[in-house]
């Protein structure tokens, strides 16, 4: 960041200013001689301090930016992404050596015993990491109650980066990250967040004056329009993924208020007699004890919310839902904040857009879509509409050398861009092989396939059917990454008897009811038998990639995902719908013949009506040049194998201008 003031300039400015004040304060011809004498050498010790200081501060050409995540692998237990941000902001120190980047994560998967010390010990990823406790320790208001947070430091990474753990009983006995998405948990750890940031920029130890909390897919403001005083001395990056996952987390405003309010609301909501008498009606129907405090009954429904409301959608002739109703309608009379909200309930992300200094999404071709497609933000679409001038998107990348096709053992045979044609296909048939009928009977299956001993294969492949092998990878999101389209779609083809094999590989699958009846109905027709194969586990990658000829990513949403890019670096050619970042990095063969590297849909799987048509579209089309066009389809996995995906200086280089924006 370029200094725009001349040191010379403010230094002369800046004397001058102070030389003017002295003047005026010993002007006076009455004034006492030895206080004078005294004050004029307390004054330039002051004036020297305070110029020091202020000089400093001009001087000043770097940034302090802490980057606050709620999922980070290798720092968080049960991290649900493949990609680190670590690598993101290795890469931009490697850039920018002046900037200065730290992490923040939370501390969750504890149990109630966990002894708060010094030291503290992490499994994460069955690894033990170390953590030592700082001196930035605090209390933060949050659920009707004070509750503690202490700050801890990871060991040091290779990277060099500092990574801060944020412990507090309020949160950090959630067992996963889905869960600490959920309300009662975000709400104190976002609370807990605002006030660790202050304590940083003023503790000794730790001190961090932090300029910018990049903050990455999570309300940074989230309950700050319940509290008086906005601290505006940090500014901050709102980053947004999808806006219409945000829509699927719309809250009652009864439960928001609960989650968010500050001292002073939630006195207000207690002292209600509307409220105090809807609330104890509502203990009544599943407590037996006798209602005294509000405390009690609020403390009750902070623990049993989900069981109150599993009547939810069974019409509001159920007394547990006249209750809630009442509530929420009360609500929105003594809170305009609420009631300013969608009737549709309290959007987690809204204020927090209105209250950003900067917001991005995390990809040119969705940022243009939100303003196009008014379904792509539902309730925020004049939101956003309103702070487009302090908005804009950033890009992707990935740094491919984690993820090498030569001299590796985690795939079978080693290839390139050269010779990928005679050796690529060995990894095919040693794949089929171990998910042979044979194989999995005997549970002889490669271990190497898996990265642990928990998992599950249904089904089975014939390894003597010579077929384009399909794979597909997504997690349990049944909706986000269209699972109900990737299961149409396979069917459809094995309707048209086309000759094809497919590997679904969903971790923990079968837990989920959809996934296990199509697996259940796959399973019950005999003539499929050897052409499919359901994998409920965590898997070695790299090994499936590399010998399948076609992935299908058929997502809803726009998400920064590593998931094609990792698949065109093994040469499996992606089969997506035009979405996002999706859209951004995937070139349809069919549109640029020279620098095509997969197939896509023509629009938007999220808002078109028949998306099993528009996703089998391009799927066809990929098995159409597999099969009757072999020099096509190798100039694609050869143009798959060279695709570059790393963090090129244009990416970084759009971090670095909103950075010095902002500030």
């Amino acid at each position: 960041m370029e200094n725009k003031y001349s040191t010379r300039t403010y230094d002369e400015s800046l004397n001058e200013s102070l030389d003017d004040f002295e003047n005026e304060i010993f002007d006076g011809k009455n004034s006492n001689k030895s206080f004078q004498r005294d004050f004029k050498v307390y004054y330039k010790l002051v004036k020297k301090r305070f110029s020091h200081k202020i000089r400093e501060t001009f001087k000043k050409n770097f940034l302090n930016i802490l980057y606050l995540t709620i999922d980070f692998p290798d720092y968080v237990s049960k991290s649900q992404r493949e990609d680190s941000p670590l690598e993101f902001i290795v890469e931009m120190r490697n850039r920018y050596p002046n900037d200065n980047f730290r992490v923040l994560v939370p501390i969750i998967n504890l149990n109630e015993n966990t002894t708060i010390s010094k030291k503290m010990v992490l499994e994460i990823n069955n690894k033990e990491i170390f953590l030592e406790k700082t001196s930035v320790k605090f209390e933060f208001y949050s659920q009707n109650r004070m509750n503690e947070a202490i700050l801890y430091k990871f060991e040091p990474n290779n990277s060099r980066v500092q990574v801060y753990g944020l412990y507090s009983p309020a949160f950090s006995y959630c067992k996963d990250i889905s869960e600490l998405s959920h309300l009662q948990y975000l709400a104190p750890f976002m609370k807990a967040v605002r006030s660790c940031v202050k304590n940083l920029s003023s503790d000794f130890s730790e001190k961090f004056n932090v300029d910018i909390v990049h903050c990455e897919n999570i309300p940074y403001y989230l309950g700050n329009e319940f509290e008086l005083s906005l601290s505006r001395t940090t500014k901050v990056l709102q980053v947004i993924k999808d806006f219409t996952q945000i829509e699927m987390l719309k809250y009652e405003e009864f439960w928001a208020l609960i989650n968010l309010a500050d001292k002073r609301s939630m006195q207000k909501l207690c002292r209600d007699q509307i409220i105090k008498n809807l609330i104890a009606n509502l203990f009544r129907l599943h407590n037996t004890r006798k209602f005294y405090q509000m405390r009690d009954c609020l403390s009750y429904i902070y623990q049993n919310y989900t069981k109150f409301r599993k009547y939810i959608d069974k019409g509001d002739d159920i007394e547990e839902n006249i209750l809630f109703n009442k509530l929420n309608r009360r609500v929105r009379q003594l809170f305009p904040q609420l009631a300013k909200r969608e009737s549709g309930g309290y959007n987690i992300m809204s204020y927090s857009i209105m209250r950003a200094d900067f917001w991005v999404t995390a990809s040119k071709a969705y940022y243009k879509n939100i303003f196009e497609n008014e379904k792509l933000l539902g309730s925020l679409y004049e939101i956003v509409l309103n702070t487009k001038d302090k908005s804009s998107y950033v890009s992707y990348g990935l740094n491919m050398s984690r993820y090498p096709t030569e001299e590796t053992r985690q795939i079978y045979n080693n290839f390139n861009s050269e010779n990928f044609r005679e050796k690529r296909g060995k990894n095919k048939e040693l794949l089929l092989k171990e998910l042979s009928y044979d194989r999995i009977k005997t549970n002889f299956v490669d271990s190497s396939l898996f990265k642990n001993e928990d998992y599950k294969i249904i089904g089975s492949l014939d390894s003597f059917y010579d077929a384009p092998l399909f794979f597909a990878n997504p997690s349990v999101d049944t909706f986000a990454n269209g699972i109900d389209i990737l299961f149409n779609t396979i069917l459809k083809l094995y309707e048209l008897h086309k000759n094809i094999q497919v590997i679904i590989c969903i971790k923990d699958g079968l837990k989920n009811s959809f996934i296990r009846s199509w697996i259940d109905f796959l399973a019950k027709q005999k003539y499929l038998n050897g052409k499919w194969v359901f994998i409920d586990g965590d898997i070695n990658l790299p090994k499936f990639l590399a010998g399948s000829d076609i992935i299908l990513i058929p997502r809803r949403i726009n998400m920064a995902t590593s998931e094609h890019y990792i698949a065109m670096r093994y040469g499996c050619v992606p089969v997506v719908s035009k979405n996002g970042n999706l859209d951004d990095t995937v070139i349809d063969i069919f549109d640029d013949i020279v620098n095509g590297c997969g197939f896509k849909t023509k629009k938007n799987l999220l808002t078109e009506e028949d998306v099993n048509e528009l996703f089998i579209t391009p799927v066809m089309k990929a098995l159409n040049l597999y099969q009757n066009n072999p020099a096509s389809w190798n100039l694609l996995i050869k143009n798959c194998l060279n695709h570059d995906s790393n963090w090129s200086f244009k990416i970084l280089e759009k971090y670095d201008k909103i950075y010095n924006e902002m500030i």
